[in-house]
């Protein structure tokens, strides 16, 4: 078991690279234990919780809502919960979302942890101490930024997922490749078919290679005022699409990506040979295809984004597949490019239907 360590002034979060819940003996009280899981995870691994008491939701992206976890709150009150408790967060991205803000509201502040169950938690949602969850069509509007004191990524878990939910982790392991690492962004298009076949063995590595990614920049940034923001890169258009055509969330950060890579090339930054690369390697990979138009209220969706300020958006941008920057774009800027995308997309269809 490798361990990767996230040092903030809101103390050390531990991520445990390959580990079982075996090792978890010693991290966890002997008592005061809430273990905040979903229907799914439950079902298959309630065997192995571990000691505790456990608060199960429904599965899916429509538990995340500030409803559930003052449910979850109260269920925890009612129990007997107090100061000293600790909740584990036992499941994929949307239960840690959940449960770490649960576990940061819920008397002013609890301990917390999670055993992350799926790629994309383990990767990305449960690293790093974002906790938020939706309100209505806006993603993670309401939420805090406090770190888990670890984090369990057991690749065997891996095993179990739908193809849809592995993808979609996916989408978030070629963002980090496409700002930070452009040797991992071939590695994973060389490494194509063990990683559809789940080899643990290049997956544990690759997982690895970017959970280091995400740790060295929350490390330097763990309130996102700086260089944090590259991770949103493919978030902003993302997001709107995730919500608008019900994607899996990697999936649409992965289409949200290309459409950025194209505002990048509009603004003049990302020369079109990149933009290509990382097109082509992202549709080899499954994670894109027919391009979907972008809806006529996105430019208000944006401007009530987390990543909106005073009329204009911090906008991850690319310069090159591996290097990507924050420019500040305006809503009337970025309502330009929406229309020219529009657009451009409707004449490439019309074209191709022989019209």
């Amino acid at each position: 078991m490798k361990s990767i360590k996230i040092n903030t002034a809101g103390g050390e979060s531990v991520i445990l690279m390959g580990g079982t819940v075996d090792d978890l003996r010693e991290r966890l009280p002997a008592k005061g234990l809430y273990i905040i899981t979903d229907t799914n995870v439950g079902r298959i691994y309630r065997d192995i919780f571990p000691k505790g008491e456990v608060l199960e939701i429904e599965a899916g992206e429509k538990s995340k809502t500030p409803q559930v976890v003052i449910d979850l709150c109260r269920r925890m009150l009612d129990a007997g919960a107090d100061r000293s408790s600790f909740v584990l967060g036992f499941g994929g991205g949307v239960v840690c979302d959940i449960a770490g803000l649960t576990a940061s509201l819920f008397m002013r502040g609890v301990r917390h942890a999670f055993v992350s169950t799926s790629l994309l938690s383990q990767i990305d949602a449960s690293i790093g101490g974002k906790n938020g969850v939706n309100l209505g069509e806006y993603k993670n509007i309401i939420g805090t930024i406090r770190q888990p004191e670890f984090v369990l990524c057991d690749h065997n878990m891996l095993a179990t997922l739908p193809e849809e939910e592995f993808l979609s982790g996916m989408g978030e392991m070629y963002k980090h490749a496409a700002i930070r690492d452009r040797n991992l962004f071939f590695d994973l298009s060389a490494s194509a078919d063990r990683i559809a076949a789940r080899d643990p063995g290049i997956l544990g590595d690759l997982i690895l290679r970017s959970v280091r990614i995400k740790a060295a920049i929350v490390r330097r940034d763990p309130m996102e005022n700086g260089i944090r923001r590259l991770l949103n890169f493919g978030h902003t258009f993302g997001h709107v699409l995730e919500i608008h055509y019900g994607m899996p969330h990697g999936v649409a950060v992965a289409r949200g990506m290309v459409i950025a890579a194209e505002l990048s090339g509009w603004a003049g930054e990302l020369p079109h040979a990149e933009y290509r690369l990382l097109r082509v390697e992202l549709e080899k990979a499954g994670l894109t295809g027919e391009e979907e138009e972008l809806p006529p209220n996105v430019i208000g969706r944006i401007a009530r984004d987390k990543k909106s300020e005073a009329g204009s958006v911090n906008f991850v941008l690319l310069r090159a597949v591996g290097k990507a920057i924050v420019r500040r774009l305006s809503l009337t800027d970025l309502q330009a490019f929406v229309n020219y995308y529009n657009e451009r997309k409707d004449n490439s269809q019309s074209i191709q239907q022989g019209k």
